[in-house]
């Protein structure tokens, strides 16, 4: 009955696994024994879960995500740099989980919020660019050096109409990222500046923020898109890491034969390089009809095929009917120093 513990063993045991302490059992000549061992392989096996603020969205769908608005952030800012005339940089800095609550609560009022639908898809998502953001591209579209507003004030009419623009623009780019998940259409459904005044979704659901920094010569931003865990629940499958791989092989075979078709339709010069000689100028200008040049080819030796200015085979001369010809005899892999000259 020697494993047997007695009652003031069990109470320090107890009073040592909810501290988090060490037993003081080794003192009774127990604190060596296998039961400390299980308590620690049981405090290690715990982690902390927040049921307010479940993780809907696996750390694989995340990264997903990732990858896909990282792409965005590249092809965003290849568009503005296109509309605003000026360098853009669009970095991505984070994808966040958190609650719709806190999303709201991030906004400043008032605020330029586009709320969007991406059809088929159920549901609506938010687009909320930073006010300093705003007033720099709308001084920049009407003429302006693109400096942004020492107040902070809501948008006019006619600016609305240039930054629905922008955002419209956006949402294309979004369109052709996603393509690897599905085929949507975004929408513009709304506009507001108040965020309070914006429920796309219960105060308590789980939402996924994407955060994007614009980086202009004279300022800088933020803008964030805000997708409701109920909006990407019909495509959260399609989130997951293997699914991802597969869409971005099958896109790089439809990109390669998409850009083969485009390149069979461009025309291109091919010349044959028949032979070389030097001449003096006084020998340049005494030519006259009759006269044979030496060049520095033999007859039956192969001659130098160019395709646009560049040696790229080899071929012999001869005719085809009545027309001069050239046959391929050598495709060649290096280009032939002294050719192009």
């Amino acid at each position: 009955m020697g494993d047997i513990l007695s009652q003031e063993e069990v109470d320090a045991l107890l009073s040592a696994v909810s501290s988090g302490g060490d037993s003081d059992l080794s003192e009774n000549g127990q604190g060596s024994s296998g039961i400390e061992d299980d308590s620690s392989e049981v405090e290690k096996s715990l982690s902390l879960y927040d049921f307010r603020r479940p993780d809907r969205v696996s750390k694989d769908q995340m990264r997903t995500l990732q990858n896909l608005h990282d792409g965005y952030a590249r092809q965003f800012s290849t568009t503005l740099t296109n509309f605003l005339r000026t360098f853009v940089e669009i970095e991505l800095v984070s994808v966040d989980q958190l609650t719709y609550s806190e999303f709201v609560m991030s906004i400043s009022n008032p605020s330029c919020i586009y709320v969007f639908k991406m059809e088929p898809l159920e549901g609506t998502a938010i687009i909320e660019i930073n006010p300093s953001l705003v007033f720099f591209i709308i001084d920049r579209l009407f003429g302006g050096q693109g400096r942004p507003s020492e107040q902070n004030r809501e948008l006019t009419l006619i600016e609305q109409n240039v930054i629905i623009r922008i955002v419209e623009r956006g949402l294309n780019d979004l369109k052709e990222v996603w393509e690897h998940i599905g085929i949507f259409s975004p929408k513009i459904e709304a506009y507001e500046t108040n965020p309070q005044f914006v429920q796309i979704a219960p105060p308590g659901e789980t939402v996924i923020l994407i955060s994007l920094e614009v980086r202009m010569q004279n300022a800088s931003g933020l803008m964030s898109i805000c997708f409701p865990y109920m909006l990407l629940e019909g495509v959260i499958n399609n989130l997951s890491g293997e699914n991802w791989m597969s869409s971005q092989s099958s896109a790089t075979s439809e990109t390669r034969e998409t850009l083969e078709s485009e390149l069979q339709d461009i025309e291109l010069t091919l010349s044959t390089v028949i032979g070389k000689t030097e001449l003096t100028i006084r020998d340049l200008l005494q030519l006259q009809k009759g006269d044979v040049l030496c060049l520095d080819k033999l007859y039956d030796s192969d001659l130098l095929v160019q395709i646009d200015g560049k040696t790229k085979m080899a071929g012999r001369s001869g005719l085809v009917g009545r027309k001069k010809a050239v046959k391929i005899t050598k495709i060649l892999e290096e280009e032939v120093p002294g050719c192009n000259e």
